[in-house]
């Protein structure tokens, strides 16, 4: 059970992060977003269909990690995604509200 719950914060993670940029990118326009490709392939596709493609890409690779049984580099990208992805997210979003 604990090791499904590790899967769980992964993808949960990941559907924040994508949940978070969607609001911030309509809030404030493209150029919020610090990864130059991301900002570049919401430029040309939209925002919804770049983040649905990214999103799911990261939750691809971390299956992966997953049940290849590499916990460590998981956690580490999961920690990674919490702290220079979310937490500036949600920095912004309390400032503003």
């Amino acid at each position: 059970m604990a090791t499904l719950k590790r899967n769980q914060v992964i993808l949960l993670t990941q559907v924040l992060d994508g949940s978070l940029t969607y609001w911030g990118v309509h809030r404030f326009g493209l150029d919020v977003e610090l990864n130059f490709y991301l900002a570049w392939l919401m430029g040309a596709v939209g925002p919804g269909v770049a983040l649905v493609g990214a999103k799911s890409l990261a939750c691809l690779c971390g299956i992966v990690l997953f049940y290849t049984s590499s916990l460590r580099t998981l956690a580490v990208a999961t920690g990674w995604c919490i702290g220079f992805a979310l937490v500036p997210w949600v920095v912004l979003a309390t400032v503003l509200s």
